[in-house]
């Protein structure tokens, strides 16, 4: 039979003076006979003749029994057992009642006796909870239920949001198409109904996504609530012994609802899709195959461009396709330039560059590209260096263009570099020759890119939150701005002229003289983004990895 001795200091000991103490199997039984001692596996209070016989019977031969002298007489009068009573998950006949301060570990007596002996800071579970709530780990612990019930409550509102937004884009989308549908006859019936369905489709996609997300959201709810129950009971009893071993062995219930948590952002994300007139509505009956088109973006692939050679965490800056099936990235924390090969996702090539920052990457001509790097000393000069990529993924470098003054990025045009400096914009050719300089403020311009008939320039303005396209002459066409366009900084333009552009607000989408289409995706914080007209993909980059979506 097992005993014990002095559990609990934060209990008051029993004296022979003690009345009013029954036997709790007799008070089952309609009889009240006095208490001679207490079992704490079963948290009850035996008399003489029950204590005598509870080690006997087999079931309770391992329990723990504490004597008249030692059994805790104030839970008695409470009715709150703030005593260790959880059982050891290596010691099943054992309570966990220590705890180790050294290996941050709970234990019982025969843990702590084998495991623990050369351990200094090893301490008895109830000397140390007789200050609980005053401990800061223990609040931050009772604080997190709180916290992360109001923020679960903020993501819910985000995904009713969603909901709204995503009946919204149907509805506009369907209106869209009706419009369309009412130019033209009944020969365009069948095509009508197959877009529906795809609006359906994709709608119904969304609305399970989102549907998902919120029962995600219901069922972390009831476990946080259930665990802040548990808790608020035990502190309402006074159970701080309890309290602690649930802070403590919370951890990872408390990592995984952390982790759920984190996943409803993801999870939450629709499909973004809106109904534009299709170039064929315009041609004649008998070539068309569409009544309008689906503008959307649907996410296909990640690819994570860290390498083993990387000294730290990899950020991307820059992007651009090459040699239709690689991909070309800048990482500014290593200072190397990857290539990536986007069939599997691996790192084909690397190199390291002798620089402070590798800032972007643009594509000159076929496998040529040319890299701006960026030296705080001397004179915080750039550097342009060319570098080609074979047909199997392979860098080489070529020559190295230095500018005096640093660049804010730079986009090849016609075996040209517009370079875009602080108060005016260079045009060099492939040797460093200055052959136009442009005037125009680009002290806010951060990222620049081209039409793909090489006859316009997109530059976002990070400060005033704006893109405005030009001609390679210099001459402003157009200038976007738009309430949710906050901080662009990254931008693409596709084969068909379409341009993206990066913000805090989500890529948006423009026409080619700068009207909003649509923010065509949430987006997180990162620069990269780069178009691949071989396979009408969108890369964007999110630190070390790169989200491949297939623009329809």
């Amino acid at each position: 039979m097992a005993t014990s001795r002095n559990y609990s200091k934060s209990v008051t000991a029993a004296s022979d003076e003690i009345k009013d103490i029954y036997c709790e199997p007799c008070v089952g039984d309609g009889k009240q006979t006095e208490a001679e001692g207490f079992c704490v596996d079963c948290s009850e209070y035996l008399c003489g003749q029950c204590y005598n016989s509870h080690g006997r019977f087999k079931a309770f031969k391992h329990h723990v029994l504490q004597d008249r002298k030692n059994m805790p007489v104030d839970v008695a009068r409470t009715g709150v057992f703030d005593v260790c009573v959880d059982k050891c998950s290596k010691h099943p006949t054992k309570v966990t009642e220590y705890f180790c301060r050294s290996c941050d570990t709970l234990g019982c007596n025969a843990c702590i006796t084998t495991n623990h002996r050369q351990c200094q800071n090893v301490d008895h579970v109830p000397d140390i909870v007789i200050d609980l709530e005053n401990n800061e780990k223990f609040k931050e612990f009772a604080e997190y239920f709180d916290k992360r019930i109001t923020l679960l409550k903020e993501r819910k509102d985000i995904i009713n949001s969603r909901k709204t937004e995503a009946e919204e884009m149907k509805k506009q989308a369907k209106a869209e198409l009706k419009k369309q549908r009412n130019k033209m006859n009944k020969f365009f019936d069948h095509l009508e109904a197959e877009m529906d369905k795809k609006i359906t489709g994709i709608d119904k996609n969304n609305k399970d996504t989102l549907k998902a997300a919120s029962e995600r959201c219901n069922i972390i709810n009831d476990e946080l609530n259930k665990m802040k129950t548990a808790i608020e009971t035990n502190r309402k009893n006074g159970q701080k012994c309890e309290l602690f071993i649930k802070m403590k062995r919370s951890k990872l219930e408390m990592e995984k609802l952390d982790s759920q948590f984190e996943m409803l952002y993801e999870e939450s994300k629709v499909q973004r899709y809106k109904m534009v007139q299709s170039a064929q509505t315009e041609e004649i009956m008998k070539n068309t195959t569409e009544i309008c088109r689906m503008v959307t973006a649907k996410l296909v692939s990640e690819i994570d461009v860290s390498s083993r050679k990387d000294k730290k965490k990899t950020y991307i800056s820059g992007m651009s396709v090459v040699q239709r099936d690689y991909l070309v990235v800048a990482d500014s924390n290593n200072k190397t330039v990857k290539i990536i090969d986007t069939r599997n996702g691996r790192v084909t090539s690397e190199i390291t560059l002798d620089c402070d920052y590798v800032r972007t990457v643009t594509n000159v001509k076929g496998g040529q590209i040319v890299v701006l790097l960026t030296s705080y000393e001397p004179e915080c000069q750039s550097n342009f260096l060319t570098l080609t990529v074979s047909a199997s993924g392979v860098l080489s470098k070529g020559n190295v263009i230095t500018t005096k003054r640093p660049a804010c990025d730079v986009v090849g045009i016609a075996q040209h570099l517009y370079v875009l400096h602080c108060n005016e914009m260079i045009v060099l050719d492939m040797h460093g020759k200055v052959l136009q300089t442009i005037g125009c403020d680009c002290s806010s311009f951060p990222s620049i890119a081209a039409s793909p008939d090489k006859k316009t320039m997109y530059l976002t303005d990070y400060v005033n939150n704006s893109v405005t396209s030009m001609t390679v002459e210099g001459k402003i066409t157009a200038t976007y701005k738009d309430k949710d366009l906050d901080n662009p900084f990254g931008i693409t333009v596709d084969d068909e002229g379409f341009v993206y552009v990066r913000s805090k607000g989500g890529i948006h989408q423009l026409t080619k003289d700068c009207t909003k289409v649509q923010i065509i995706l949430d987006d997180v914080l990162g620069r990269g983004i780069t178009h691949s007209d071989a396979d009408n993909r969108l890369y964007v980059a999110e630190l070390e990895k790169v989200k491949v979506y297939e623009l329809k």
